[in-house]
């Protein structure tokens, strides 16, 4: 079977990420030279590590990093430059003033872009600026940029100085603005117009970098939509920086299984089915990770590599997709579940009132920042639907939250707060609904009565929850659903699932 570099040699280029690892490991090498002709720092290249203390430097590792790709003739994409994560945490952004901030900044991007200049073909210049959970007025795209220490700093021009910089400093490389969940809509296009508006104002930013960090219920459709959007602009290519599908399914299996891992393979089948599609605009396609072992999200098998480097039935997929898929065709696989009322009236507050079964798991993550998860329980009786959810993994912070969707004769969405703040989303509110918020060792337990006569006599309802996760800052950073894929809005009561009361 062909490589995958001389499977796409006609297409674009095929990558995979580096980490000092390689260098003790011959059989990684060896698969690397096989199957690749582009690296990506991981991690070496990030601020934190290549500045850890001001004015110094650490650029070993890159530099063993330049030194194999030369030995071996691969490309080199340097990953990031500016970044809200990993960043140069020694600054004291209080008293640091913008002209301040200005020179940190091109001082740090400085040290390493003319130390490699010339031998890097591409940058992730500015990485994951957007925030999440962009609803509205995706074309004002300033509006929604992530608070980080370089956007308080300087201010939201932070970001056509970053690029112009890089520019100066390396006029022949590639500049890319990369991130995440660019398959959700509003995301997308904030990101198209952030990149349209720099492009006209003659801001030298040359690619967008869709990262792929993907489940195989992530819908291909979405994908699909993200590749036509950002094909519409014009002198900007794409690449896929960082690609791994990870398995709905298998989060608590020691290994994938057969059923699994054909799944995994129909869904990469599909996806470079699109980017064959797309080959006159993408340029590159890294793949996150040599093997499910390393892989910073293996407990869910997202590699196309099994731990020996062997490959998976992805790999044979990716190779030719289509005849993967004529041997192997799809199967329509319905997501929806069904979550059960029980019959009994708790007490809110009082955990112990709460009959524990049927939970309803809210642990389908849908950003690559994978944070909260909760489980939930149901009960009702004949005045009222009684909701605990108990929220794991995050200490509460101010818009911590939860949501609950329910599709009656009409739709509801319900917000709240670790603080029990609580958004009825422009609906009246609910007559007679309360809500208690206690904060536990794991995290906080948010229980919700909400009167039945409001929402329907019906005894099966559209049904889902989220739980939220937000930072320090207040900006949600990742959300977990019951049963939508993607991130459940008003509009797509499509997606959800059903509550059955039992008696």
């Amino acid at each position: 079977m062909k490589s995958l570099k001389e499977a796409y040699k006609d297409s674009f280029l095929m990558g995979n990420i580096y980490t000092p690892k390689v260098l003790e490991n011959k059989a990684l090498q060896q698969m690397l030279k096989e199957q690749f002709n582009v690296l990506t720092s991981e991690n070496i290249m990030k601020p934190a590590l290549i500045q850890p203390k001001q004015g110094k430097f650490t650029f070993d590792a890159a530099d063993d990093l330049m030194t194999y790709a030369k030995v071996f003739n691969f490309k080199v994409v340097g990953h990031t430059l500016v970044w809200h994560q990993q960043t140069l945490s020694w600054i004291d952004e209080a008293n640091t003033s913008r002209e301040e901030a200005l020179v940190l900044l091109r001082t740090h991007m400085t040290e390493i872009m003319t130390r490699y200049k010339g031998e890097i073909i591409a940058w992730d210049v500015l990485n994951e600026a957007i925030e999440d959970g962009v609803e509205e007025e995706t074309k004002n795209w300033r509006k929604h940029l992530r608070s980080t220490p370089w956007l308080r700093m300087i201010g939201v021009d932070y970001i056509e100085h970053v690029f112009q910089i890089a520019n100066e400093l390396d006029p022949n490389a590639k500049l890319y603005y990369n991130d995440y969940n660019l398959n959700y809509e509003q995301k997308r296009e904030a990101t198209y117009y952030m990149v349209k508006e720099l492009k006209e104002l003659g801001i030298p930013i040359h690619g967008i970098g869709m990262q792929g960090h993907y489940h195989t219920n992530t819908p291909i459709s979405t994908v699909a939509d993200s590749l036509e959007l950002f094909s519409r602009l014009e002198n900007v290519e794409i690449s896929i920086t960082e690609l791994d599908v990870t398995v709905t399914g298998s989060e608590k299996s020691s290994r994938l299984s057969a059923e699994h891992e054909l799944i995994q393979a129909q869904y990469y089948a599909q996806l470079f089915q699109i980017y064959k599609k797309y080959e006159k605009v993408i340029k590159r396609i890294t793949f996150w990770g040599t093997d499910d072992q390393t892989s910073w999200r293996g407990d869910r098998f997202p590699t196309i590599f099994n731990q020996d480097y062997s490959p998976k039935k992805s790999f044979e997929a990716i190779v030719d997709p289509e005849g993967f898929l004529q041997a192997y065709p799809l199967i329509d696989r319905d997501s929806t579940q069904t979550a059960i009322a029980n019959y009994g009236t708790p007490e809110l507050g009082n955990e112990e009132t709460w009959l524990k079964f049927d939970p309803v798991p809210l642990v389908r993550q849908l950003t690559a920042w994978e944070g909260a998860t909760a489980v939930a329980y149901a009960q009702w009786n004949e005045e009222n639907l009684y909701l605990l959810t108990d929220v794991e993994g995050s200490k509460p912070h101010a818009n911590d939250s939860i949501d609950i969707f329910i599709h009656s004769h009409q739709l509801f969405k319900i917000t709240i707060t670790a603080e029990n703040k609580v958004d009825f989303n422009e609906k009246p509110e609910i007559s007679g609904f309360e809500s208690i918020v206690l904060t536990t060792d794991h995290g906080y337990q948010i229980y919700a009565k909400l009167p039945l006569q409001v929402l329907s006599t019906a005894y099966v309802f559209g049904f889902d929850m989220q739980v939220n996760d937000a930072n320090e800052q207040g900006i949600r950073q990742s959300c977990a659903t019951w049963n939508s894929f993607t991130e459940p809005t008003l509009r797509k009561v499509e997606e959800f699932g059903n509550l059955q009361f039992m008696k």
